[in-house]
């Protein structure tokens, strides 16, 4: 990166980005997350109907203010345990057919799940958990999913003590899948709003992280559906990079502390149905996606918030 500085996080497209984490129910329970990611039920089960008609009115008072580009990314939890998750992405890829529709989801989920619902999918994070994951199933899942859809993270968590046992796992992916883009991803200290980095204690673990970040091949065709919600990197040299979240993280870059931060182009819905703008919290509550969505909207502020950790926290534009 050599001394350059980044200014800004700039968009050339006015864009909505929805993060919902739809539940807090997970079949996994991994040791480094927050229990409140998994301990609950599917709370989150409200009338679809509802849903749907308060989506459409904040689809378009964002249209209405010049917003053209629209992301939905749903976690949990795991997603797709939610009962209206597929009834609400089959109706958003047909009031919206050009928006992005992604998911983290552990790839838990049989083949013959992916097999039906992949098509609504351009983006699919694919998180690795050493404690849970099945790895047969998890290979199986990827290599199908690798030339299906615009994007599949295969995104290995560092787990600290099984920390060789993942990275050997994922250098075995990249032997037989045709398509990857490896993600090496290390820990946040509790995975929750207030998380911090974690301290890797093995200098060997921590010159790895350092080291390695992305890698990808592409051997065959899929899919391209080209997606307007872009931001980039400004850099005090005048050059632009496009924004990478993990790539922010891992350089360092994530400080955003007394920016000017467009945190109303990020709602954040969590598992009881409460809007936020952004995950951080420094937007504040503005409504409920079943009871009350008049505040929902677009909203500059001055962060104060020291370490951003949440990937789609990052990409909002701002400026220093």
């Amino acid at each position: 990166m050599g001394s350059r500085k980044i200014i800004a996080i700039d968009a050339p497209d006015k864009y909505l980005a929805v993060t919902w984490q739809v539940n807090n129910f997970c079949n996994f329970k991994c040791s480094y997350c927050n229990p409140g990611n998994w301990g609950g039920e599917n709370v989150n089960d409200g009338n679809l109907d509802i849903y749907l008609d308060n989506l459409a009115t904040i689809i378009q008072r964002y249209k209405d203010m010049g917003y053209k580009e629209f992301k939905f990314f749903f976690s949990g939890g795991e997603p797709t345990a939610w009962r209206n998750f597929i009834p609400i992405c089959e109706w958003l890829k047909n009031e919206l057919p050009h928006c992005t529709l992604a998911v983290n989801t552990n790839l838990s989920r049989p083949l013959a799940w992916w097999t039906k619902h992949h098509h609504l999918f351009d983006d699919v994070v694919a998180s690795f958990h050493a404690e849970f994951s099945d790895k047969a199933k998890y290979e199986v899942n990827s290599i199908y999913l690798c030339d299906k859809v615009n994007y599949l993270a295969t995104k290995m968590l560092l787990h600290e003590e099984r920390f060789w046992e993942v990275v050997e796992y994922g250098n075995h992916l990249k032997t037989v899948m045709p398509n990857y883009v490896l993600e090496w991803t290390p820990l946040f200290d509790e995975m929750s709003t207030n998380a911090g980095p974690w301290h890797y204690k093995d200098p060997d673990k921590a010159e790895f992280i350092n080291t390695h970040n992305l890698e990808m091949q592409f051997t065959l065709p899929k899919p391209f559906n080209e997606s307007k919600c872009l931001s980039y990197n400004k850099y005090d040299d005048g050059t632009l990079v496009p924004t990478n979240s993990n790539d922010v993280i891992i350089n360092g870059e994530n400080f955003f502390s007394g920016w000017r931060c467009n945190v109303g182009d990020a709602l954040f819905i969590n598992p009881v149905g409460v809007v936020s703008l952004a995950s951080c919290g420094q937007g504040g509550i503005v409504g409920h996606i079943l009871t009350d969505i008049a505040r929902v909207g677009p909203k500059q502020i001055t962060c104060r918030k020291e370490y951003c950790h949440c990937g789609t926290d990052i990409i909002i534009p701002k400026v220093l």
